[in-house]
């Protein structure tokens, strides 16, 4: 169950299954040039150009090794330089690289950190702060590990290294556009947790330290303005729609969820850079919904309300510009879409529409450039 996939999560976290297709991360940048996705089949990074008409083609060398199974990214610029990091959900380590000015990868010194001592389990998703060079990592257990960037790009551990939830699984962390407040899905107990960020990206419980959502909140959502926040319920068929409030803290909007067919198992919201549209994926029906978002923060669907992944929806990302989409399948592919004027998605025009993306292919990170 993870895609970091819904059908694998709880397996995983039991430590009965590797990880399999992550989904995508939603970089942020403008005219992504080059893209990065982990493959846990291969204990590898799967390295790419992205073209000027947002197809994708494999760089030179097409990989670089990473860590055992690795299934999320993320990456970030500091003094002028853009790193990458990778967790490995097999072996507790986050494999550590600089990307070069033709969009490859190379290993940093020590190419790996290693978080053993700081989780209770397997490593889940990874993020960093927009704002400030801080990494927090979930570890499908009831810890957040928190990590400093160094001048040379390298992690090490914040004082303390994590935090111990009251939770029982988390799952998706996701910081705010200020950097101020990260949020966190906590899979068994059917909440988000809420935490400020200190200026030494030191995490402690927000005011209101969790807020109830849906059954098993999964890869949740900030508008870039910072005023609302989405969660995808994958046992419930709902989305939770939160405001929030000037100290970070989250409220229910008014509805409170946006509701689908029970059967649905919806594991992403995706919001475009100008938070008019979003996009939610439905493991179970193979879909990306299509949504617009109201003035008021809710969520109503577009038209055509959905859009097919032939071989099963896996997580999306959006380019920086929104121009172009990337949904991963249930195993290799990688999907790419042209994002209309109304948000809505079609082929990109003169592909197949997908391209391999490595053996049970994690998630992606876009960047617009290297060094």
């Amino acid at each position: 169950m993870n895609r970091i996939g819904s059908r694998r999560l709880l397996a995983l976290a039991l430590g009965a299954a590797l990880i399999a297709n992550a989904g995508i991360a939603y970089a942020g940048s403008p005219k992504a040039k080059f893209a990065y996705v982990a493959s846990c089949g291969n204990d590898t990074v799967v390295q790419f150009k992205v073209k000027h008409n947002g197809l994708m083609k494999p760089n030179s060398p097409a990989s670089v090794g990473a860590g055992a199974c690795p299934g999320t990214l993320t990456a970030i610029k500091v003094n002028g330089k853009r790193y990458v990091y990778v967790a490995n959900g097999n072996d507790s380590t986050v494999s550590q690289y600089q990307i070069g000015a033709k969009g490859t990868l190379s290993p940093l010194n020590p190419a790996t950190i290693d978080l053993s001592g700081e989780t209770g389990g397997l490593l889940a998703f990874i993020v960093a702060d927009p704002k400030a060079p801080f990494v927090y990592a979930t570890d499908f257990n009831a810890d957040v590990v928190q990590l400093k960037v160094n001048s040379d790009g390298t992690l090490s551990t914040n004082t303390p290294g994590h935090v111990t939830t009251t939770g029982a699984r988390t799952v998706a962390p996701l910081v705010d556009p200020t950097g101020r407040f990260l949020y966190v899905t906590e899979f068994g107990h059917d909440k988000v947790l809420e935490y400020k960020i200190g200026a030494d990206g030191t995490l402690t419980p927000n005011t209101s330290a969790s807020i109830s959502a849906g059954a098993n909140p999964r890869n949740l959502a900030i508008t870039p303005s910072g005023s609302f926040v989405y969660v995808p319920n994958l046992n419930d068929g709902t989305v939770s729609q939160y405001t929030v409030n000037a100290d970070g803290t989250l409220a229910a909007n008014s509805p409170p969820t946006l509701n689908f067919s029970v059967s649905a198992q919806l594991a992403q919201v995706v919001v475009d850079k100008k938070g008019k549209f979003a996009y939610l994926i439905d493991e179970n029906s193979s879909v990306v919904d299509q949504l617009t978002i109201n003035a008021n923060g809710t969520l109503a669907l577009n038209s055509p309300s959905s859009v097919s992944i032939a071989t099963g929806a896996g997580l999306m990302a959006l380019d920086g510009g929104d121009k172009f989409a990337y949904v991963t399948d249930d195993s290799s592919l990688l999907y790419q879409f042209k994002v209309k004027s109304n948000g809505t998605l079609s082929p990109i025009p003169n592909s197949s529409n997908s391209i391999n993306a490595g053996s049970l292919n994690g998630q992606i990170v876009l960047v617009p450039g290297g060094r």
